[in-house]
């Protein structure tokens, strides 16, 4: 009897440690925050009492601030420079908006994704995620929230998640085109707007105010592509090349892509900011390959900056 139960056991052993070793294996290779990535600041902009950001993660959002979410970098990187950062759980109403400075929306969806440690893991809880993320209540809220003061900066990558968020996008005059942007004959993983190849536009946030460094290059990583309204200031400049693979059935339809991945705009006495992708404020390791704001050859993290600095005023 205890030989089988030691033989038992060793293979309840080996199972665990076969189990630990796959799981090990898909953390190592899957798209995955970089937690040991430390932002590179000589010193805080905001000793105390910086500005308010609320990171939204009541929403089925992909990109969240926790420990493990894809956006824990990105909070880190404001909280080392002086912001106060809070993660919000609820719906949006002028409740929850209230004493909130700047709201930071990232990849919300229709639906949720099962993740362990902001690796997306198969199998049940997938539904529409391409489904309208916000009800018509809480896009009403936030209009009138960024209309008396509020910062919005609203990050919709490719499909799913334009879809998700078109209904906001337009409540501000922004179309999500909702697909996967490329430029065709050149590399679009990542995709590079700089002042040499004539894709950033003119605007506070480019110019350089935060530490006087004016954004020379941005990197991008796919991501969707965005039209706005005649006031919004094109931030990244897509050529007119650049082309969308929307998602139908049976396959993706090549279309057009809208003029921007990036648009600046005052809304009342707010301001906003869009989006069209979402790893070039964060960073992430995908395969042993770092992206984002751990990657070298751009000025991702002060574009960062300078975008929160803007929206809370400071620029």
């Amino acid at each position: 009897m205890r030989r089988w139960f030691l033989i038992g056991g060793g293979l309840l052993l080996l199972l665990v440690l076969a189990g630990l070793g796959a799981l090990g294996w898909a953390v190592q290779h899957a798209q995955r925050a970089d937690l040991g990535w430390r932002p590179a600041l000589a010193a805080p902009s905001f000793r105390a009492d910086g500005p308010r950001v609320l990171i939204d993660e009541g929403h089925h959002n992909a990109s969240t601030a926790g420990l493990g979410g894809r956006y824990f970098p990105f909070a880190k990187l404001l909280r080392a420079d002086g912001f106060r950062v809070a993660r919000g759980k609820g719906a949006f109403t002028a409740e929850t908006l209230a004493g909130v400075d700047v709201l930071v929306i990232a990849n919300a969806s229709g639906a949720g994704k099962p993740q362990f440690m902001g690796i997306n893991l198969p199998g049940a809880g997938d539904g529409d995620r391409g489904a309208p993320a916000f009800t018509a209540a809480e896009i009403a809220a936030l209009r009138a929230w960024v209309e008396q003061g509020g910062g919005l900066l609203l990050v919709a990558d490719h499909a799913p998640f334009g879809a998700a968020a078109a209904a906001l996008g337009e409540a501000f005059g922004v179309t999500m085109h909702a697909g996967f942007t490329e430029i065709p004959d050149e590399v679009s993983d990542p995709l590079i707007f700089s002042r040499e190849n004539g894709r950033l536009g003119e605007h506070a946030i480019l110019a350089g105010g935060v530490g006087g460094k004016a954004i020379e290059r941005v990197a991008t990583y796919t991501g969707q592509s965005l039209d706005g309204p005649l006031e919004a200031i094109v931030l990244l400049r897509l050529p007119a090349s650049a082309v969308d693979y929307v998602p139908a059935e049976p396959e993706f339809i090549e279309k057009p892509a809208g003029g921007a991945q990036g648009l600046a705009m005052a809304v009342g006495t707010g301001r906003v900011v869009v989006l069209g992708e979402a790893a070039m404020l964060t960073a992430q390791v995908y395969r042993g390959e770092y992206f984002g704001l751990n990657a070298p050859g751009h000025d991702n993290q002060q574009f960062a900056l300078n975008i929160l600095h803007w929206l809370s005023g400071g620029l």
